[in-house]
């Protein structure tokens, strides 16, 4: 029997996930990056990774839902923790921070949370490379370090420079995050709405020299998860400016991953695995592109685009908690709320078929969106 499920259901299941993950890190101290599908059981280290900030995240989210303070005690000792971050030479530093201070400042208003966001903001605007117009990976990224490369992920840690303009009034982070958009916007995306991966450039002139892929097939195939972050950064970018070169571009990019994605919304890592269907499927990138989908709909200014989004969102967040969503079934003694079946790279082997930190942020994400909009018909 197909399994219902309503997004308050939904959201119940989410938050009792983040439960269950908090007992398993606090006895181990380790931020959770990754669970095997089959058990639920995290793997992590002490020191985190670029995925840790959305460790902080779900416990920030959870407070918001909760109001209660030892909620934002513990999401502010798990912040805190990732300090040391602040040190590493790569983009990635958004994704740890944006996830992690800024959602202190704004749902907890820890001082000690916005300084550490300026401080991480401040060390991402010093990476962009002005003749290019870009961010580059850096010398210390996880994958493909560069400083010659430049990858759609970074649109989802431009969030963490938009926030810093908004805070401090500083138009030097408005500066670096909007030529980067729009050097994205350019570099990475086709005509059609599909994304590009990774676009390298000459450092001395600034101009494109190539585009390949870091973890979809082959050298140009589409990485589904990339094209989930396009359609969540550039929905992003609207949300903070309100530019509609970046509603345009955001709904494009949304428009062929549901063209690309066939019966089931929840994508295979990469649409063009000459493989496919015996390749991994990736639901964090579902999750990601669902709550993207949920920007728009709730700031689009155009009602068509609003309710186009809003019917894709709640399409791609009913595939996941249906589908995806642990229990699955009666007999399953996994833990609940797990979102399974995500997958972090085919090509290096990592994190096949596992539930992914970043996964459960961007659900839980949607879940309170869906929520909201929900409880205002």
């Amino acid at each position: 029997m197909a399994i219902t499920r309503t997004a308050e259901e939904a959201l119940i299941l989410a938050r009792q996930r983040v439960g269950t993950t908090l007992a398993q890190v606090t006895r181990e101290g380790i931020f959770p990056h990754a669970a095997p599908s089959a058990s639920g059981v995290w793997e992590g280290t002490r020191e985190g990774v670029w995925t840790s900030g959305f460790w902080a995240g779900l416990l920030w989210q959870e407070a918001a839902l909760s109001g209660r303070a030892e909620d934002t005690a513990t999401a502010t000792t798990w912040t805190l923790r990732l300090a040391p971050h602040l040190d590493r030479k790569t983009h990635d530093i958004g994704f740890v921070f944006a996830s992690s201070a800024v959602l202190g400042w704004e749902i907890g208003r820890v001082a000690a949370c916005r300084d550490l966001g300026l401080a991480a903001a401040d060390r991402l605007a010093a990476m962009f490379n002005a003749t290019a117009g870009v961010i580059p990976v850096g010398s210390q990224a996880e994958i493909a370090a560069g400083l010659d490369d430049v990858t759609i992920d970074c649109m989802v840690n431009l969030p963490l420079l938009w926030w810093a303009w908004k805070v401090t009034g500083e138009e030097r982070f408005l500066h670096t995050a909007t030529s980067h958009a729009n050097r994205t916007a350019e570099w990475h995306v086709k005509a059609d709405g599909r994304i590009i991966q990774s676009v390298h450039f000459d450092q001395r002139t600034g101009e494109k020299t190539r585009e390949e892929t870091h973890q979809g097939s082959g050298t140009v195939g589409c990485w589904t998860r990339g094209q989930a972050w396009a359609i969540y950064g550039f929905a992003a970018a609207h949300r903070a400016t309100g530019d509609e070169r970046f509603l345009e571009v955001a709904d494009r990019a949304a428009t062929y991953y549901i063209g690309r994605t066939g019966g089931d919304l929840v994508p295979f890592y990469c649409f063009d695995d000459p493989a496919i269907p015996d390749v991994p499927r990736d639901a964090s990138a579902a999750a990601i592109a669902c709550a993207g989908l949920w920007i728009l709909a709730e700031h689009a200014p155009d009602p068509v685009l609003r309710r186009r989004s809003r019917d894709r969102a709640e399409a791609l967040a009913a595939a996941l908690v249906t589908g995806y969503l642990t229990p699955q079934g009666d007999a399953d003694e996994r833990p609940p709320g797990m979102l399974l079946h995500s997958c972090y790279s085919v090509k290096a082997g990592w994190d096949m078929d596992h539930e992914i930190v970043w996964g459960d942020y961007f659900l839980l994400e949607s879940l309170r969106a869906w929520a909201r909009l929900r409880g205002t018909e």
